[in-house]
C-alpha cells in the first residue's frame, strides 16, 4: 500500500504508469506549461489541500495533474463523473463521482477524506463549476457545495484557487497558464471571487513574463514544425516549382 492507503500491487503499479504515459502524452500537444503567482512553489506544505480550478479546455485535468503530482510532489485524488468511461486512470487517484448515485458518491468522498488523514500530502482538484464551459464565456456558476465538502474532509484541508488559461505565443502549439489564487482555511463564499481573479491572472501571462521572472516554466513542451523546420535551402528548387519560367 502506498502512504495514502491506495492499492500498490504489481498490476495497480503498472495500470498508474500506463495512466501516467497517457497523460505525458497528452501534454506533448503543448507547446509548455507556465506558472505564476508562484504556483511553483506548494501552497501548503505538510497540508492536505484542495485545489479548485476552472474548466474550460479539455487537457485541464491532464495540467493539473502534472501541478500536483510532478510540480508539488503530492498525491492526488480527482472526481469523475464518467469514471466508468475511463477507469484506467483509477490507479492514478481517479474516484467515480457519478450523478444520479449518491452511495457511489459518498463512498467517494469518505476514501477523500481517508487518504488525507493517511498522507496528509494528498491534493484533491476538482472543478466548481461541474462542467466543461467555453472558454470566452469566463468562469461559470458554481455547482459545488464546497462547505459540506469542508464537513468531510479533515480540519486542517488548505483550499487553493488555481486559474487555467491556453493561448498562443506565437508559435503552433499552445502554450497552458496556471496561476494560483488566494489561497484559505475553510470555504467563505468568496470562492469565485478567487477563482476568477485566479483566471484573470492566468489569462494575462504573456512571454516576457519567463524573461523578467514573473512566471515560471512548469514544463517545457515539444516545439512544432514551425521551430523545427528550417527549408530555407530548398526554397529555390521550389521557387522553380512554383512559378512558370519567363
Amino acid at each position: 500500500m502506498r502512504p495514502d492507503g491506495a492499492p500498490d500491487g504489481l498490476g495497480a503499479r503498472l495500470a498508474r504508469r500506463f495512466a501516467e504515459r497517457t497523460i505525458r502524452q497528452e501534454l506533448t500537444a503543448l507547446r509548455r506549461v507556465v506558472g505564476v503567482g508562484g504556483i511553483e512553489r506548494d501552497p501548503a506544505p505538510g497540508r492536505p489541500l484542495v485545489v479548485y480550478a476552472n474548466h474550460h479546455v479539455y487537457p485541464d485535468s491532464f495540467l493539473l495533474w502534472h501541478l500536483v503530482t510532478q510540480t508539488w510532489g503530492r498525491p492526488m485524488v480527482v472526481w469523475m463523473e464518467a469514471w466508468d468511461r475511463a477507469p484506467l486512470f483509477g490507479p492514478i487517484g481517479a474516484l467515480p463521482f457519478p450523478d444520479g448515485d449518491a452511495r457511489r458518491r459518498v463512498r467517494t468522498m469518505r476514501e477523500t477524506a481517508r487518504r488525507m488523514e493517511a498522507d496528509a500530502g494528498t491534493a484533491l482538484y476538482l472543478y466548481p463549476e461541474g462542467s466543461m464551459r467555453v472558454p470566452e464565456d469566463g468562469l461559470g456558476p458554481f455547482r459545488a457545495d464546497l462547505a459540506r465538502l469542508a464537513r468531510v474532509l479533515p480540519d486542517d484541508v488548505v483550499w487553493a484557487p488555481v486559474g487555467v488559461a491556453t493561448s498562443w505565443w506565437g508559435e503552433s502549439r499552445p502554450t497552458a497558464t496556471l496561476a494560483l489564487g488566494e489561497t484559505h482555511d475553510a470555504p467563505d463564499g468568496d470562492e469565485p471571487a478567487r477563482l476568477e481573479a485566479a483566471l484573470d491572472a492566468a489569462r494575462a501571462a504573456r512571454p516576457s513574463d519567463l524573461d523578467t521572472g514573473s512566471a515560471s516554466l512548469l514544463l517545457d513542451g515539444r516545439p512544432g514544425p514551425d521551430e523545427r523546420w528550417d527549408l530555407s535551402r530548398l526554397a529555390g528548387l521550389f521557387e522553380r516549382w512554383t512559378f512558370r519560367r519567363t
